[in-house]
């Protein structure tokens, strides 16, 4: 059983490698900020990955209670884990137009430097099971709460391809969420134990889907040119839409923050 899920989690890898590369190609040509922010969210799933995958690697090979094998594991889940508590919440605001900034940017900062403090808590001392935990509720947390954001403004997002794929990320995520924390929550929790056939197996096949979905999403959503730079329409927005000059205008002062009264 261990090395079938060695095997999914290798697809995975594979798939989540070319996603990455494709995003950056992308983000060489057009420089988006979401582009960017989708980046490091596809590179904090993958360093996440990458740690279950040599996690359940040593375990196969009988290097699981070696110092460098822990510390390994505990690079990558750390690298991996406060990458996508960083980026996660902007990068959910970029994708639905949603501004970042006054108390929600506040609050986020706020759960960054928890974040860290519990990382580097559990790095001097690893006995503490609080940390752990602190951690896992702030990946599972920022999950939920993308899910949330998603849910309360998916009628709002005007592009049927992005609605289309917000949908399908939503659905997926909500069917995985269940496992993957009991999976992650074992650790802590040894009532969980019962659930101990669902070990291993939820993350790969998540990260698996989502990095083959990814790479259609990459492709279809995020290869093409902005439609506003330095506050200024493009010539790709104003021919994809055919936008009058006072539409234009219309459209820049909701930008500025403006009433359409101005």
């Amino acid at each position: 059983m261990s090395h079938l899920t060695l095997g999914f989690y290798l697809l995975a890898l594979l798939a989540g490698s070319a996603s990455l590369a494709q995003t950056f190609l992308i983000w060489q040509r057009y420089r988006k900020a979401v582009i960017r922010r989708y980046g490091l969210f596809l590179l904090s799933l993958f360093l996440l990955l990458l740690g279950f995958t040599f996690e359940l690697y040593a375990r196969i090979v009988g290097w699981e209670g070696t110092a460098a094998a822990r510390d390994v594991t505990w690079i990558l889940f750390a690298a991996g884990g406060l990458t996508f508590i960083f980026c996660a919440a902007p990068f959910y605001h970029s994708l639905l137009g949603l501004p970042f900034r006054g108390w929600v940017r506040v609050l986020f900062f706020a759960l960054d430097v928890l974040a860290t403090a519990a990382a580097f808590a559990n790095l001097v001392a690893p006995s503490l099971r609080f940390t752990g935990i602190a951690l896992n509720a702030l990946l599972f947390g920022l999950i939920l709460y993308g899910l949330v954001l998603i849910a309360v403004n998916l009628r709002s997002v005007g592009e049927r391809a992005l609605r289309r794929a917000l949908t399908l990320f939503f659905a997926l995520t909500l069917a995985f969420f269940p496992l993957m924390y009991v999976d992650a929550a074992m650790a802590y929790l040894p009532t969980l134990a019962v659930f101990g056939f669902l070990e291993g197996l939820a993350q790969p096949l998540y990260f698996l889907v989502l990095n083959a979905l990814t790479i259609a999403f990459g492709l279809r959503y995020l290869n093409r040119p902005a439609y506003s730079e330095r506050d200024m329409l493009t010539e790709h927005f104003v021919t994809t839409f055919k936008v009058t000059a006072r539409e234009q205008e219309i459209i820049r002062l909701l930008l500025d923050g403006s009433s359409c009264s101005a």
